[in-house]
This record gives structure tokens, sequence and C-alpha cells, in this order.
């Protein structure tokens, strides 16, 4: 005979609901002290003191902004917020600030790389320069890693590319300007002006023919009749009647 099944174990289920609430302030807190961390590191890069050059002040904080917090911090932020169901509903802002994070730590890594290489060589100090150089090409591997698998999900899930704009065919009116302006009507349309010149007299939407004022009672002359003929050019004018004296 088989025993019954054990009743599963209720206790990972209830550390999970313990816990869930708190993934996006521990995501926020990882990405907070990340953050502080870069700042320190440019404080104590950029401030003299009398024990140490500005050469050797760059050969430390290159491990500040390319070292271990700066690599895994970021990381399990996004992994955190996006890898663990459910997704959090800041996991996108989340992401956004750790590439953010990521880049200023390359842009700061990589100067304080070429300042402590420069400084070194400068120095005469070529195995020193050599040995400090491969180990940092190594953390910067690392730092690549970490930072293309942040983008990766950012460029998957939440990257919108931008709509590209339809080009127009040629002969077509583009699209949001209406092919007539102001209400007229069409060229040819009742009510509208014959295209090409103003509306002929007696057609829609023209002006009627003017007349001639005539008496009352007369019916008008017909438009389009000839005028009256002047009398010829040259020819001598009507003389008067005589005056009786």
């Amino acid at each position: 005979m088989t025993s019954p099944a054990e009743p599963a174990s209720t206790d990972a289920t209830q550390a999970r609901q313990l816990t869930k609430p708190l993934r996006e302030l521990g995501a926020l807190a990882l990405l907070g002290a990340n953050a502080v961390f870069l700042f320190v590191g440019l404080l104590r890069l950029l401030s003299p003191n009398d024990y140490s050059s500005f050469t050797d002040r760059a050969g430390s904080a290159f491990f500040a902004f390319i070292g271990l917090e700066a690599v895994g911090l970021p990381l399990l932020a996004v992994l955190l917020a996006t890898h663990v169901s459910p997704v959090l509903p800041k996991a996108k802002l989340i992401t956004q600030v750790a590439l953010g994070e990521y880049a200023v730590s390359a842009l700061l890594g990589t100067l304080t790389m070429l300042i402590w290489t420069v400084g070194r060589l400068a120095e005469a100090e070529v195995l020193d320069a050599l040995l400090g150089v491969l180990t940092r090409f190594a953390w910067l591997m690392i730092f690549a890693a970490a930072a293309w698998v942040v983008y990766a999900v950012w460029r998957k899930f939440y990257y919108v590319p931008r709509p590209k704009p339809q080009p127009g065919v040629y002969g077509q009116p583009q699209p949001g300007w209406p092919q007539q302006q102001g209400g007229w009507p069409a060229p040819g349309q009742p009510g509208g002006q014959p295209g090409g010149g103003w509306p002929a007299p007696g057609q829609p939407g023209g002006y009627p023919p003017a007349q001639h004022p005539g008496q009352y009672g007369q019916p008008s002359p017909p438009f389009g009749s000839a005028p009256q003929s002047a009398p010829p050019f040259g020819s001598a004018p009507q003389s008067p009647p005589p005056v009786n004296p």
C-alpha cells in the first residue's frame, strides 16, 4: 500500500507573500546606494589632498566607477524588478535609471583609466601601467556584460520607436490638407465658378446680363444686339436750319 502524499508546505508561499511588497523598495534602494557610491567616488577624485597625486586618485577612483558595486547593484535591481513574477509597475523606471547609472560609470571609468595610464607612463612605470591596464580591462569586460543585459531588457520590453512619417505619392493630396479651402464649391458645380475665369452671364452662379432702361411698357432690346451705327468718319455734319432775320 502506498502512503498518502503529504500536503505541500506553504512556508514558501507565505514567505513570498511577505516579501512581495518589498521588491520595489529593495530595487530602488539598490539603485540609490549605487548612485551614492558614484557620487562619493567623484568627490574623492576631485578633492586634492597632501598624500596622493591626481594620478593616484584616478587609479583608485576607477574601482568606484567600474567596481563590484557599480557592476552588480544596478543589475540586481533590474533582475528583481523584471525577472520575478509579477513584474513591478515601476520596472521601466528602474531599468532606465540603471542604464543611466551604467552610462555615468562608463564615462567616468574610461576617463580615470586614461588619466591613470598616462600618468604612470609619464613616470616611467611601464610594468605597473601594463598590469593596471590589464586588470582594468578585465573589469571593463565584466561591466560591459552586465550593462548589455540591462540594455537588452530595456530594448526588448520598454523601447518605443518613433513612428516614421509616410511619404506622400506624387499627384495625391497630402493628408490633413483639404482639397477645397473655405468651403467654396468646386468649379463646374452648381453655385460655383467656371474653371479658368469669371462666370459667364446666364450660367448658374453668374451675374444676370445688364439691361438698358427703356420706356415703360416697351420691351428691352435683346442682349447681344448690334449697337446703332454711328455716322461714318469724315462725313460733313448736318448744317442747322437758317435763322430768319
